[in-house]
């Protein structure tokens, strides 16, 4: 090589040096140093990428020129994922911190609360309402028997017990969904974006058996589980105060000890299609199953998902030997030993 040649070359690599050290200060100011200067939320959705969220930052005050961003990106972070979710972006945020949280997933997670004492059909609606799951994916998915058998604990799949598909079948009526009703315990769930329905469906259905377990179901067999668990929904459609709980549960115990019929206004409510402040007396003789006014013992399934301390009196009801209670007006009730005494107490409730 001539030194012409040479000092060509070298002129070349110097210039050419300086330029990728600009090139690479100016791609580094923009993107690590240099705020976005605004508070919004960034939605990245299945099929997005890169380009979908250059443009979007682009559009909400990203600085600097998007080609030499998306190549210093694609040298600086070679295994970047573009992941499905919800990002909270601060005025203070840069660009390299908000590629960073959506490589991670670090999203704002998607809350749903379940209030005790919902039905099957009431948390489907509550899934849909909130656009996290469709009714229509819910019960297909509910349905399905690979989701139930996966969602039950192993050495609790009710759902399976031979002693529990017995006492569905004397009712002769199809259960179908409502084999879940009972199982989808009421809490407030966080739910990242882009996570399928069935493990969404699945997490409230386990965090039932853990709150199971915590009472004692050792020796108990799969269907005295299940009718504790019919008893608690009862109770938690019946009780206004926690502190009553018990007492309501000693009055379902003591009825079915003696063979009564239990004559429970919300398990007459459970088969109507609207709810009813007052049930009429075509309502009461509405042949089914889960009508307590016609029918004795418990009906075919819990009548809805109960809270804690519904389960909680079903397993460990009051001493008590009353027989009736009635509603006093004010969420509480009047409890009595005999009829008698019920009939003075209802004439004296306002809510009568």
């Amino acid at each position: 090589m001539t030194k012409s040649a040479l000092k060509f070359f070298i002129f070349v690599l110097f210039f050419l040096t300086i330029f990728l050290f600009i090139l690479y200060s100016y791609g580094f100011l923009i993107t690590h140093i240099i705020p976005i200067n605004s508070n919004f939320i960034l939605s990245i959705n299945p099929g997005d990428n890169l380009n979908t969220v250059l443009g979007f930052l682009k559009d909400r005050g990203l600085k600097g020129n998007l080609f030499i961003i998306k190549i210093y990106t694609r040298l600086f972070y070679k295994n970047l994922i573009i992941k499905v979710g919800s990002y909270q972006i601060y005025d203070y945020s840069t660009y390299w911190s908000i590629i960073q949280d959506i490589d991670r997933g670090i999203g704002i997670p998607l809350k749903l609360t379940i209030p005790p004492g919902l039905t099957i059909n009431e948390i489907a609606k509550l899934f849909n309402d909130k656009n996290i799951v469709s009714k229509e994916e819910f019960y297909s998915i509910i349905s399905q028997e690979e989701f139930l058998n996966s969602s039950f604990d192993k050495n609790m799949n009710l759902l399976n017990s031979p002693e529990i598909l017995n006492y569905w079948q004397k009712f002769k009526i199809s259960i179908k969904e409502k084999k879940l009703e009972g199982f989808i315990y009421p809490e407030t769930y966080s739910y990242a974006k882009g996570v399928s329905a069935a493990s969404i469906l699945q997490e409230p259905i386990r965090f039932f058996f853990k709150i199971l377990e915590k009472f004692p179901i050792a020796n108990l067999s799969a269907l005295e589980i299940y009718k504790k668990i019919i008893i608690a929904s009862l109770i938690e459609e019946e009780a206004v105060l926690d502190s009553e709980k018990p007492i309501i549960a000693s009055v379902i115990y003591n009825r079915l000890s003696k063979g009564m019929r239990l004559e429970l206004c919300p398990t007459v409510e459970y088969i109507l299609p609207n709810h009813k402040k007052k049930l009429t007396l075509d309502d009461l003789n509405i042949q089914s199953p889960y009508n307590t006014y016609i029918h004795s013992g418990l009906p075919p399934t819990p009548i809805c998902n109960p809270s804690y301390e519904s389960l909680k009196a079903a397993f460990f009801p009051a001493n008590t030997e009353y027989l009736f209670y009635v509603a006093k007006g004010d969420g509480s009730h009047y409890f009595s030993k005999t009829y008698s005494e019920h009939l003075k107490y209802k004439s004296n409730s306002s809510f009568y």
